[in-house]
């Protein structure tokens, strides 16, 4: 469970609103318990279904997490962990088209001193809450992994969509993790009541969580570095 660095899960099954997916019927599948996970991550190709399969017009909502979507399900051994709106949707809805994240996810990096990347991406523009010809979309937090054998392919990341519904315990001795309801406000149905007005409210700094600015870096070989 944790010879590579973590702790690890058999996932058993994957299903949507009661719908079981095909990619853990060869019972490949395993789940990393990340608490510095901020998202789902979920296996190249398979990302894109999930995805699509959970992402909702968002209507006239500001909050998403407000939103009627599908349950996402993840059968473990000895647990089933289920998934609402309120625990993987991105709390903003956004216009139609409009992306965010990363489009690689969690990859192995090439090894190569002269590789150059880049990261670039538009700076959205704040939709009009009184526009009526705008179409607004709920996306899950969901980003793909692409990592090969032996921790891959089939590796899910649990990040905090599941670990903060879920109170999770680190057996050391006999190498396993143990999951419970965790109490708090979304368990016991209350997070509806911190959230005003039935179509929710937009954050203070929404402009600020919208902006996107672009970055760009290279590495430069060793024998570079000297002749400078």
């Amino acid at each position: 469970m944790v010879d590579y660095g973590y702790w690890q899960v058999q996932i058993l099954a994957v299903r949507i609103d009661g719908e079981e997916l095909d990619i853990c019927k060869d019972g490949t599948c395993r789940g990393v318990v990340d608490t510095g996970t901020s998202h789902l991550g979920v296996p190249i190709p398979w990302d894109k279904e999930i995805a699509l399969s959970l992402a909702v017009d968002a209507g006239d909502l500001l909050d998403c997490r407000l939103a009627r979507t599908p349950v996402l399900e993840f059968e473990l051994e000895n647990i089933n962990i289920t998934l609402n709106a309120e625990n993987y949707m991105r709390r903003l809805p956004l216009r139609e088209g409009l992306k965010v994240g990363s489009a690689t996810g969690v990859i192995i990096p090439a090894n190569d001193s002269h590789a150059q990347q880049s990261v670039t991406s538009e700076r959205s523009l704040w939709m009009d809450e009184n526009k009526t010809d705008v179409t607004r979309h709920c996306s899950p937090r969901i980003m793909p992994v692409n990592l090969p054998e032996p921790v891959g392919p089939k590796l899910f990341i649990l990040g905090e969509p599941v670990l903060h519904r879920y109170y999770t315990v680190y057996d050391w001795d006999k190498l396993q993790v143990g999951f419970s309801l965790a109490n708090n406000l979304r368990n016991k149905g209350e997070l509806g009541s911190q959230i005003a007005g039935d179509l929710g409210e937009l954050p203070d700094d929404v402009e600020r969580l919208l902006m996107q600015q672009s970055v760009s870096f290279s590495r430069r070989s060793a024998e570079e570095d000297r002749s400078k």
